[in-house]
């Protein structure tokens, strides 16, 4: 019980100066943090808040024994819950980096329960423009112009999200080749693709379907009974991956089959995209505790030993909080590596552009960057 007072003391005298409790929703605090560029080092200034407000937050938990195991769990809990913030000061730091201080606000709630610090966390990533390209079927009709879910689906991140959203005539052109529509409903490569030919980072794909239930339609009336199915999935269009899918069914009844098969998508579509929502602020929450996923191409790799020592460098790097080898050709010369990078692309690219060798024997130069995908080069001393 003495360790647990004296964890909660010092808590106290550690986090006085920089937080107090605004009020029973709100914590403000101030953090500072150091990036490679200006985006990097607002991020770290907005975990180091986070981290003097745990402080508070740990005070009403009833075990505080183990601290840094509840630290660690609260700072990924609520890491992006910043409603707002305020610049205290700016600049370089001796090293060259930038230098961001903060006051900021924050929200003990869930983010996805809190519009103000999502639009902190879309501001975060850097406003991610997303394109959406919804198979719509209604009521045994399917025509390229057929586009209630994507409607329904653009409304809703549009307003209260703010999304940045790609041209809907783009999508409409996609919608209206066969060809293109087939490559992208079973491979998540070539909808990224896609995506970034028209400039998104996410893309949202999926089916709607809508039939009539005439079962149902016989005791109405007159009216006709529809039942929708929506499937949704998000994808990163720098890397091809999957951020997260989504299902959801409806039914509406109209007087008109098509308005009612049309009137159950949207029904299905804002039920399906709201928890696709769910999977992508998780997704990003994730980046922004843990970093990003940055997929790198070096070349110049001429052997085994060369090859160990990239490795190696590379968890030197600051920031870089994981490496995972993927593959080593030395035909090619090229080796292709995963790391978990926290700040951004640029941020990275910044500090890796002329980093020492572990072993001395040469550097590392960049030579390309599309999205999250780096291309490097080894260089000789």
């Amino acid at each position: 019980m003495g360790k647990t007072l004296l964890a909660i003391a010092g808590c106290v005298l550690l986090l006085g100066a920089a937080l107090y409790a605004a009020d029973d929703e709100t914590i403000i605090a101030e953090g500072s943090g150091e990036g490679a560029n200006p985006e990097e080092a607002l991020l770290a200034a907005k975990r180091n808040a986070i981290e003097k407000g745990i402080g508070t937050i740990l005070l009403s938990q009833t075990e505080i024994e183990n601290f840094q195991v509840k630290r660690d769990q609260i700072i990924t809990k609520t890491m992006g819950s910043v409603k707002s913030y305020e610049k205290i000061s700016e600049g370089k730091s001796a090293g060259g980096y930038y230098e961001v201080k903060i006051k900021a606000v924050l929200s003990r709630s869930s983010i996805n329960q809190d519009l103000a610090a999502f639009h902190i966390l879309i501001e975060s990533m850097n406003k991610p423009r997303t394109m959406v390209i919804i198979d719509e079927s209604n009521i045994g009709t399917a025509e390229p112009n057929n586009s209630a879910a994507e409607t329904a689906i653009l409304q809703f991140l549009k307003d209260p999200y703010e999304f940045e959203l790609i041209d809907p005539k783009a999508s409409a052109a996609i919608r209206s080749s066969e060809e293109k529509m087939a490559n992208i409903a079973g491979d998540a490569a070539a909808a990224a693709q896609l995506g970034s030919q028209n400039g998104a980072e996410v893309i949202i794909t999926g089916t709607a379907v809508s039939r009539e239930a005439k079962q149902l339609s016989q005791n109405l009336g007159g009216m006709v009974s529809a039942q929708a199915d929506v499937t949704l999935r998000a994808i990163n269009c720098s890397t091809g991956s999957i951020i997260g899918t989504a299902s959801a069914h409806a039914p509406m009844v109209h007087i008109s089959a098509a308005t009612a098969g049309s009137q159950a998508i949207t029904k299905a579509s804002q039920k399906a995209i709201k928890d696709l929502l769910d999977r992508i602020i998780k997704e990003w929450q994730n980046q922004q505790n843990n970093g990003v996923t940055l997929s790198l191409t070096i070349a110049g790799v001429s052997n085994f030993r060369l090859k160990n020592d990239l490795v190696q460098t590379l968890t030197w790097v600051p920031n870089v909080s994981a490496v995972h080898e993927r593959n080593w050709d030395m035909q090619s010369k090229l080796l292709m590596v995963d790391i978990q990078y926290k700040g951004n692309a640029n941020g990275f690219c910044t500090r890796i552009d002329g980093f020492k060798l572990k072993s001395g024997a040469g550097s590392i130069a960049v030579s390309g960057l599309n999205g999250l995908r780096v291309s490097l080069q080894v260089q000789a001393m």
